[in-house]
């Protein structure tokens, strides 16, 4: 039950009424309505602007105006009180409907806080190369893209997760032929030679090469390179996806579905974009009054970048900035400058591959994109963007949340796991070394754009400076609260509303100010959703569990032997508070622990 949501859209009712052609006139003072719940000590439930808005519309003062909606306000059922106060009307609810609010909330259960159905949104993250395991590298965005996108799901929208399968170009060349050296030493081949400059020296190619030896024998060590790559190049690139697949399972997520890059090269969907984007113009006019059309592509030159760049795509564009290119007009969408889509040769860029991505996802009849890119993509966002605008005609549109990378420490030291397997920490290793809900909780804590360091000691410490055990020993003192009634009372207690009558007539003020904080809970999601920003769930999180165990020591009896009726009550509470945070936890794919 969203009660904010019901309370709003009736206040909306005798607000409109009362204002008249001043509200439906001026939609800008229209969204300058605000509606909030008041600091606790105000003793108000409820509190809104209205009056200051519209008082020099409607010529009036803002106290004159609060007055008399103050009258109107009172006559609503769940209204026990309207007062205006230095132009604000503060409103107090009726105890009756926050009693309705704590019953909806264990009739809805998992469903609490589920938003109105919105449109479908493909989300895409993590799409690294299959060369191999995933390392640590990608832990954050593996985390932050099952976050959102069961959050997004939460909030009503229809969402795909979707992994770009990065399967053609050097890096799978590179692959393929790390994996045919592997494969022939098997046979006596390469015995004293070391791995050829730029291959991949991973342990775990050495295990596939054992693997692929036993499939095929001998068969094959005589075979060239490029018939090694051309036969075996999509079995390799499918074996390390198998990898990553399970990698990612270790965190509880599995992808809805897998476009790969190879097709869209093979299917020809590279010139089909480019194709399309030759035929689309903006017609612009010069001071003079004269009309232009400036196409979206075009041939001619670019400067080289000033600096040296550490975007390897600009790099490689600047060996050609004396040449005439096929260029992308992104400047058109806001971009610095344009962007190169075919090099003097003929050869595409990746931009392009990535623009006929986009496209497809646009042909698919997605309007609402998210990409996950790492912080250190940040200079590609505006091309990107600006290419989806192109190819929709602006009816798509795409956000990019950027993940800033995670250092790993332990004991407040630099710290690596897996050094027979590389130079770089497995994400499994780290999955498989703590628990992956403490990891998961760590990881969405922070904003994705924060830079963070991860001690793998400290995020095991039980205390009220870990934030994992904090918030999850919340959910499991719930249960041992129900645990107690039942050892004092001799029967398991199972919710009934009928508790909770006369629950709210006379509060202790902290059990309302936890009332009042479950009923924000849809609007948290609502807003976090629309940010892409889990991290907010987990500052409610933090806040609820800070306001729950403040009732140990606000000397509250939960459980009292001489008073039943009241028991009851607060276990059905605690039932409630137990639910909402069971529900937050999973709403960004954390288990809620019974006991701790």
């Amino acid at each position: 039950m969203d009660l904010f949501k019901k309370v709003d859209n009736d206040l909306l009712v005798v607000i409109k009424d009362y204002l008249g052609s001043a509200y439906t006139q001026n939609e800008r003072l229209q969204n300058a309505i605000k509606f909030v719940i008041p600091p606790i000590q105000t003793g108000s439930d409820y509190s809104t602007n209205v009056s200051m808005v519209f008082a020099k519309a409607l010529g009036k003062k803002p106290f004159d105006i609060a007055n008399e909606l103050c009258e109107k306000i009172g006559t609503l059922d769940f209204v026990q009180e309207a007062s205006a106060v230095n132009g604000y009307i503060n409103i107090t609810f009726k105890p009756k409907i926050w009693e309705q609010f704590l019953t909806g909330i264990e009739e809805e259960k998992e469903h609490f806080g589920d938003g109105d159905k919105k449109e479908k949104v493909l989300l895409e993250f993590i799409s690294a190369n299959p060369t191999g395991p995933l390392h640590v590298g990608h832990c954050r965005g593996a985390i932050l893209g099952l976050a959102i996108a069961k959050l997004m799901q939460k909030a009503g929208y229809d969402i795909t997760k979707e992994y770009y399968i990065n399967d053609y170009g050097v890096q799978i060349r590179t692959l393929v032929k790390s994996v045919q050296f592997r494969y022939e030493q098997i046979f006596g081949l390469h015995a004293n030679e070391n791995m050829p400059e730029g291959c991949y020296p991973g342990e775990y190619l050495v295990d596939y090469a054992k693997v692929f030896a036993k499939k095929y024998g001998d068969k094959y060590i005589n075979l060239g390179e490029e018939e090694f790559y051309k036969d075996f190049k999509k079995e390799i690139v499918n074996a390390m996806m198998d990898v990553i697949r399970a990698d990612l399972k270790l965190l509880g997520l599995e992808y809805d579905s897998f476009v790969s890059e190879t097709d869209i090269v093979e299917q020809g969907k590279i010139d089909e974009a480019i194709n399309y984007l030759e035929s689309k113009y903006k017609e612009v006019t010069d001071d003079d009054g004269n009309t232009q059309k400036l196409y979206y592509i075009y041939k001619g030159k670019l400067d080289a970048p000033v600096g040296k760049s550490a975007n390897e795509e600009e790099q490689e564009e600047s060996k050609y900035s004396g040449e005439d290119q096929t260029l992308f007009r992104s400047t058109l969408f806001g971009d610095d400058k344009d962007r190169v889509v075919k090099r003097p040769d003929g050869t595409t860029t990746y931009f392009a591959s990535d623009i006929a991505y986009h496209k497809y996802k646009v042909d698919r009849g997605y309007t609402k994109l998210i990409d996950i890119f790492g912080a250190d993509h940040g200079g590609y966002v505006k091309r990107i963007t600006s290419a989806v605008d192109a190819l929709s005609e602006h009816k798509a549109n795409l956000e990019v949340v950027l993940c800033q990378m995670v250092a790993l420490e332990k004991d407040g030291q630099p710290f690596k796991m897996s050094k027979r397997k590389g130079t770089f920490v497995l994400l499994r290793d780290v999955a498989e070394t703590i628990n992956v809900d403490e990891l998961k909780l760590f990881m969405l804590s922070k904003s994705p754009d924060t830079q963070m360091t991860f001690d793998l000691v400290k995020v095991k410490e039980k205390s009220k400076d870990n934030l994992v055990y904090y918030i999850q020993y919340a959910y499991a003192r719930s249960n041992s609260v129900l645990r107690n009634f039942e050892s004092k009372f001799g029967y398991k207690y199972e919710y009934d509303p009928k508790d909770l009558n006369g629950f709210m007539q006379q509060p202790n003020k902290l059990i309302k100010e936890l009332v009042v904080f479950m009923a924000k809970y849809p609007q948290v999601i609502l807003s976090s959703a629309k940010k892409h920003a889990p991290n907010m769930i987990v500052d409610y999180l933090k806040d609820f569990a800070s306001l729950f165990h403040s009732i140990w020591s606000a000397d509250i009896k939960l459980v009292d032997t001489n008073d039943e009726k009241h028991t009851r009550a607060m276990m059905a509470f605690v039932t409630c508070a137990k639910t909402v945070i069971k529900n937050a936890l999973e709403t960004i794919s954390i288990n809620a622990p019974e006991k701790m």
